[in-house]
């Protein structure tokens, strides 16, 4: 008997390293997302943040960091985090980022269809992003964007157009629809007529100064709109339907997930291209969804169908 207890020990200690193995085997599959297009888009964008984590480890010395609001309070104070967001050299990168003439003749290539039946049938969805233009991010954004042949809508704040005109200017020339989200991202129920006009008056002003066109199309920060205003211009209300509050974390492969987990055909998708974490979703979303077989349009093309 002394020699057979302990056999049986032995035994009982190594079926239960089995089962936690088989556990935590079963978790990690879990956490994938329950469908290939969600585990492949997320695995990417963990990558892509482990990536991130040892390049900024090799590079703490000399890369500023960023921190970011969350919680209930974030949305309320999202610009004021983003004063303190541009590192002193963003302003260089803008410098190599056209991209090459290839690139720019694949805007100028239209996709038509041959009829009306074959339009309906195509399963579309509108990219959208709030807050920029930022100097870094919304340029990094542009160039993964030209790189796939994805066009997109931008609702610009007015007060951050002043020294990024060229990338206004770049929005338009590649394609991308340039709507309004205020002058400085304020709160419309919250301003009188004359008021509300005039925060929307300032940002198309600066736009159709740069691309000749007004922002009719108007996001309204936190989805707030008066429907007695009738302004200077045509506008159009814009909202959305799938919004992954992406300004709340720095956990890309989260947002991929909450998006890819809740769009369907004929959606509008609501990011920032304020915050670098969203961009790196974005363009994870992007190629997920056009291996599902969605087609990329602007929000006028939903609208307006």
């Amino acid at each position: 008997m002394k020699k057979i207890f302990p056999m049986i020990v032995f035994s009982c200690m190594t079926a239960v390293v089995l089962l936690i193995c088989i556990y935590r085997s079963l978790q990690q599959e879990d956490a994938a997302g329950g469908t290939p297009e969600i585990a492949d888009a997320v695995l990417g964008a963990e990558n892509m943040q482990k990536d991130a984590a040892w390049e900024a480890a090799m590079t703490a010395d000399v890369t500023p960091g960023m921190a970011l609001t969350t919680g209930a309070a974030a949305e309320e104070t999202d610009m004021t985090v983003a004063a303190d967001a541009t590192p002193e050299t963003d302003m260089t990168v803008a410098e190599d980022a056209t991209p090459e003439t290839e690139a720019v003749a694949a805007w100028e290539k239209e996709t038509t269809w041959e009829t009306e039946a074959e339009w309906d049938e195509i399963k579309r969805v509108a990219l959208t992003f709030d807050d920029g233009p930022h100097p870094v991010y919304t340029v990094k954004l542009l160039n993964g964007l030209a790189e796939r042949g994805v066009q997109a809508t931008f609702f610009v704040i007015g007060e951050n157009i002043p020294g990024n005109e060229e990338i206004i200017a770049r929005m338009d020339q590649e394609g991308h629809l340039i709507g309004n989200h205020t002058y400085d991202h304020v709160k419309i129920t919250d301003l009188s007529v004359e008021a509300a006009c005039e925060q929307v008056e300032r940002t198309s002003a600066l736009v159709k100064e740069i691309t000749g066109k007004d922002t009719e199309y108007v996001r309204p920060p936190f989805g707030s709109w008066r429907k007695d205003l009738e302004c200077s211009f045509e506008m159009i209300l814009v909202l959305w339907d799938v919004d992954p509050l992406d300004w709340t974390t720095c956990n890309v492969s989260d947002v991929v997930r909450r998006v890819l987990e809740a769009v369907g055909p004929d959606d509008i998708i609501l990011l920032h291209d304020y915050y670098e974490s969203s961009v790196d979703a974005a363009l994870l979303i992007v190629d997920a969804l056009m291996e599902q077989g969605y087609v990329f349009v602007t929000v006028d093309e939903l609208i307006l169908e």
